[in-house]
């Protein structure tokens, strides 16, 4: 069949596609390029990282983002593992791997490999992110990067109890 006579994406396909490369291109790659291809001038996306660190709005957030995870990081590997898209939202389930061999703050190099888990929440206007929300397992980064593991009924306060002593 010619391409001239195909029918357009629906647009939850296009929506899932915008999302699927938020999480495995731009982070896998480091190509800080399509941050300015994904995602809006005003977009806020809403992550809550747990490190002194003040991101601003649009594109030069994400590429700032991006950025310092990969000095922290190598051999980083985010596979979206699920993603489902409704009118303008699109929801992503996604895994991050990679080995911890940059400063954090706070947090020195440890060389362990790092996996943590999320969900992202996107609103595609355009084709483009205009808002995002993150949930992620923060903790347990954090408890990686550490070296502290924690026992089970074990949580956050112990962590921080472990990290003040050191």
């Amino acid at each position: 069949m010619r391409s001239d006579m195909e029918e357009p994406q629906p647009p939850e396909a296009s929506a899932r596609e915008i999302a699927r490369r938020f999480r495995e291109d731009l982070w896998n790659t480091g190509d800080l390029a399509v941050a300015d291809e994904l995602v809006t001038r005003d977009c806020l996306i809403d992550a809550h990282v747990p490190f002194p660190i003040d991101f601003a709005r649009g594109p030069d957030a994400v590429r700032h983002l991006v950025f310092f995870y990969h000095l922290a990081f190598t051999e980083i590997r985010v596979t979206a593992d699920q993603i489902v898209a409704e009118g303008d939202t699109v929801a992503v389930r996604w895994t991050a791997r990679g080995r911890h061999t940059g400063h954090v703050p706070g947090l020195p190099p440890t060389g362990r490999e790092i996996v943590t888990t999320g969900i992202d929440m996107l609103r595609i206007v355009d084709g483009k992110i205009a808002e995002g929300w993150v949930s992620w397992d923060v903790l347990g980064l954090v408890e990686q990067m550490s070296g502290l593991d924690l026992e089970a009924g074990e949580g956050f306060l112990t962590l921080l109890d472990r990290l003040r002593e050191r």
